[in-house]
């Protein structure tokens, strides 16, 4: 095992957040030689009456697999109802993320604004502060927080101003193209902002903004720097 690569955790509020928010920067982490983990706390459809929730969460489910698969990642799916985490004690999905916390030990965590509209979005970014805070003997020295097509820029609160850039190779952008066919069901069509133009879009003018071809932007929630030099 390469002595300076890193453990990473992705905490998506649902399944598709993770590529949608940081697809391309977890390719580079995996390229890179980093442990990738997602956690993913609701792969549920309690939010569309009209279809066959056990026939969603198992598709969606199957997503999750083969996306990590993908990245060669490893996965856990929790189970909390999906626009319903305001249902359930707050704590719960805090320790959910602190158990995901201490198996994987990541030094670098992923996770949504609390910009956001969705109010899974916020409560999950809630919870992943919690999880992290910087006590002794906790590993994560970096938090970082994603946008999401569709929810991010539709935020009523504080809005997303993203700090921290990562620049995408042509490999990267392969990948998460690859990991958002997988759930090409939950992509829309154009004009939708959460449309695979539009995702590329994004890319765009994200890396126009630091003078490279594509890129994705986050939010510094917590960098915890331990020695100069």
């Amino acid at each position: 095992m390469d002595p300076t690569s890193r453990n990473v955790l992705a905490v998506a509020a649902h399944a598709d957040d993770e590529v949608l928010g940081a697809g391309g920067t977890l390719a580079e982490h995996v390229h890179a030689g980093d442990r990738v983990h997602v956690l993913v706390l609701s792969a549920g459809a309690t939010s569309r009456p009209d279809q066959n929730r056990d026939a969603v969460r198992t598709h969606r489910t199957d997503c999750v697999r083969r996306v990590a698969a993908l990245y060669g990642a490893e996965a856990e799916i929790a189970d909390f109802p999906d626009n319903g985490f305001d249902t359930v004690p707050r704590l719960r999905i805090t320790q959910t993320v602190e158990d995901a916390v201490r198996r994987w030990q990541p030094h670098i965590v992923y996770t949504h604004s609390p910009a956001d509209l969705s109010l899974d979005h916020r409560i999950t970014a809630e919870a992943t502060a919690a999880a992290t805070r910087p006590q002794p003997g906790c590993p994560v020295n970096t938090v970082l927080a994603w946008e999401v097509r569709s929810a991010t820029e539709w935020g009523t609160g504080t809005p997303f101003r993203p700090t921290w850039f990562q620049s995408l190779t042509p490999q990267a952008l392969i990948v998460k193209e690859e990991a958002l066919k997988v759930y090409s069901s939950e992509l829309r069509p154009w004009p939708h902002t959460r449309s695979a133009k539009a995702l590329w879009a994004a890319a765009q003018l994200r890396g126009a903004q630091i003078g490279c071809e594509a890129a994705e932007a986050f939010e510094v929630v917590r960098h915890t720097v331990t020695a100069l030099g």
